[in-house]
């Protein structure tokens, strides 16, 4: 998970917004900014050019107070809904996209490579097409069910949720041992370690959003 997910984009969220979310990230803040009570309006952003330290270092020292107090496990239910929706779903189809036009270079560049996985493009193709129907279907008859928590029966349609995320799982899992868990050999051009590092990022991504859903969300509207 991003902190962006959480705290909003730190060119936007303001002190206010952040206090008012988690009022214990005031001790953050004002380490960096002792007058704080004069910058209330104040974006993120402005408050790390205030302190001269990168906007990442704040945002994660933010990120790592509120998550503190909230555990992801306890956010309400359309909270996390829309975690779930802003965080994950344009990104993931997109940058499995992009992926897959960067494996067909790889395996086309490389192809005399004994190191290159054989048949990675086809394999990120199908996670592709399995992801994108996938949230589609879990858009259209799930998560948008459950915002407000209406009482609906879902357990017919979670159940085919669930399916789905076992058969994601088990097409990560083929990525992971096809690219020895994403170590790029010696032999690897800086093109072939951005893949492997990009593909890693998207398996933890991937791997967080099912564990939300199947573990935290979906419990909450089962018998």
């Amino acid at each position: 998970m991003n902190y962006q997910d959480i705290l909003g984009c730190y060119h936007d969220t303001t002190v206010a917004q952040l206090i008012n979310q988690c009022p214990q990230t005031v001790d953050i803040l004002c380490k960096y900014v002792p007058d704080l009570d004069a910058h209330h309006q104040a974006t993120v952003e402005a408050v790390a050019s205030i302190a001269d330290i990168n906007p990442d270092q704040l945002c994660q020292e933010l990120f790592d107070t509120v998550m503190e107090q909230t555990p992801i496990e306890t956010l309400d239910t359309d909270v996390l809904l829309e975690l779930i929706l802003r965080g994950y779903d344009v990104g993931h189809v997109e940058q499995l996209s992009k992926l897959h036009r960067l494996a067909r270079k790889i395996e086309a560049v490389h192809r005399t490579n004994p190191d290159v996985p054989k048949g990675i493009t086809l394999a990120i193709k199908k996670l592709e097409r399995s992801l994108t129907a996938h949230l589609e279907q879990e858009n259209a008859h799930v998560l948008k069910r459950m915002l407000h928590e209406q009482p609906l029966n879902l357990e017919a349609p979670i159940a085919q949720m669930n399916e789905e995320h076992s058969l994601i799982k088990l097409q990560l899992r083929k990525l992971r041992q096809m690219t020895q868990s994403y170590s790029a050999p010696e032999s690897a051009c800086r093109s072939w370690q951005r893949f492997y590092r990009e593909l890693k990022a998207l398996d933890f991504r991937l791997s967080e959003r099912i564990y939300l859903e199947r573990d935290v969300l979906f419990p909450r509207f089962q018998l």
